[in-house]
């Protein structure tokens, strides 16, 4: 029986590639192993000088202690105070890493409850480091010591050292327990790292043996064809990539028409919608500061006079932007005014405008860009991220950054806030209409609007938006602009 070309190459192939997925599995799966038991070895040398450093602990509070109470001189309580904070904390940073190891866990819990004994036996026998000043049992000024007091110091000792005895011998159980543990952990390593290499050594081996015999026997098989089978392949995958290239583009091109086509209708009715919604509050602050200036009791302070005229300022200025934004809405996209646009100094025309309050520093790190776009539509950018810079942080000496990163094709610029911060699971959804409110304090406080618009505009300019944020420490947005 004879084998057709086609099915000895299938062959081949299928062994070459079974070949090599399974030393291509058994690679990732030792490795995972490996990186699993590089986490348990860690874990257990963190353990192991966690022991060690309580102990040492240990020994340099009892020394302080017994050279208090021999002399009644304070200088020796200096290790006792400095140690006292330390212990608490790394005994139950020992528990939490004994987790895994349930009878060790419990000689850790048992560590604790000994130590938290003995010092409590310390601050019961009245040379607390705390009352140091008050009666101890060595009078400080004789140094002298009575024969019932020395009797009661020795006796005192004895049972510290008792205690403290067992506490070294539970922490020598801990630390033999953990040094086994080490040791079988390494073996295991050790062993996991040979197998890994031997296996893919072989399965590397057999791979390249397989694909030599495949290649002598294709080369062979093919050379009386070569030329002919080479320029046809050549001329049909030309054919294919132009044709691929071109149904790619138009689909891409579409698309993308329709994409701006609906981002720029939302636009459009977003910004016509705010800016009109914030006309009439704007007109009533204008009339209730010309009020307030013709006041007699604002008129007489001239602190107070001075800051209702600059609010009042500040609203004209407030009132004019809004109707550039209504006039930007009544325009079409396509045909909107491109100009050269200060990003500097439109970053600092919006903080002026926003008065941000005393507690918030905002900052313009390094160099700022000046280049040809659409004024309304970064300032809009800019301003939305700000206010909500501004308007979410809790912190009583908040800061915000504003900066930029030049790329090929884009400016990246970024807004840094040490505010709220977003969870994670939040972070896709405040771009989305009506589902930015992440926390009570949002809920209460945005429109929904802000952040989608924001979206659409960076989008509408072929960028993109995205955030960075830990809870309770802050968030930065960044977004990308084209030159």
């Amino acid at each position: 029986m004879t084998v057709s070309f086609k099915t000895r190459l299938y062959i081949g192939f299928t062994l070459a590639i079974l070949v090599s997925a399974a030393s291509g599995i058994t690679s990732y799966v030792t490795f995972q192993k490996q990186a699993t038991q590089r986490q348990w070895l860690r874990r257990t040398r963190h353990v192991t000088d966690t022991v060690k450093a309580i102990q040492n602990m240990v020994v340099e509070m009892e020394t302080g202690r017994r050279g208090f109470r021999a002399t009644g001189q304070t200088r020796f309580l200096e290790p006792y105070n400095n140690v006292l904070p330390h212990i608490a904390p790394a005994v139950s940073g020992l528990k939490d890493s004994l987790a895994d190891n349930p009878e060790d866990e419990q000689r850790a819990e048992i560590l604790a409850q000994r130590i938290s004994a003995l010092i409590k036996f310390w601050k019961d026998n009245g040379d607390d480091a705390s009352k140091y000043g008050g009666e101890n049992i060595v009078n400080i000024t004789t140094n002298e010591v009575s024969s019932n007091d020395r009797g009661y110091i020795t006796k005192i000792t004895d049972n510290e050292k008792k205690q403290v005895d067992s506490i070294r011998s539970l922490i020598a159980t801990l630390e033999k327990n953990q040094n086994k543990l080490l040791l079988a952990r390494r073996e295991e390593y050790e062993a996991m790292m040979h197998n890994t290499t031997l296996s893919t050594s072989v399965g590397s081996v057999l791979s390249e043996i397989i694909i030599v015999i495949l290649t002598i026997f294709v080369f062979r098989e093919f050379k009386r064809r070569r030329l002919i089978q080479e320029q046809l392949k050549k001329t049909v995958e030309k054919l294919e990539l132009q044709a691929t290239e071109l149904q790619k583009s138009e689909e891409e091109q579409t698309r993308a028409l329709k994409e701006i086509e609906v981002i720029n209708k939302q636009l459009e009715k977003f910004v016509y919608t705010v800016a009109h919604d914030i006309k009439s509050p704007l007109a009533g602050i204008s009339g209730s500061l010309s009020i307030l200036t013709a006041d007699k009791t604002i008129a007489d302070n001239p602190e107070l006079a001075e800051f209702v005229s600059l609010s009042a300022d500040r609203v004209v200025h407030l009132s004019e932007m809004v109707n550039s934004i209504l006039e930007y809405s009544r325009v079409s996209l396509d045909k909107q005014q491109v100009e050269e646009v200060d990003t500097k100094k439109l970053v600092e025309d919006i903080t002026t405008l926003m008065f941000p309050p005393q507690n918030i520093r905002v900052v313009i790190a390094g160099q700022m860009p000046v280049f040809k776009t659409k004024r309304i539509k970064i300032m809009e950018v800019f301003q939305n991220l700000m206010s909500n810079a501004i308007k979410y942080n809790n912190k009583k000496e908040g800061y915000i950054e504003i900066g930029c990163n030049e790329q090929k094709d884009n400016y990246l610029f970024y807004v840094k806030d040490n505010g709220l911060g977003i969870p994670a699971e939040n972070k896709q959804h405040i771009f989305s209409l009506f589902r930015d409110a992440h926390n009570k304090a949002m809920r209460e406080t945005s429109t929904g609007f802000g952040l989608n618009i924001v979206k659409l505009i960076v989008e509408e300019q072929g960028g993109k938006i995205w955030v960075d944020s830990v809870p309770g420490e802050g968030s930065t947005f960044y977004f990308e602009w084209k030159k």
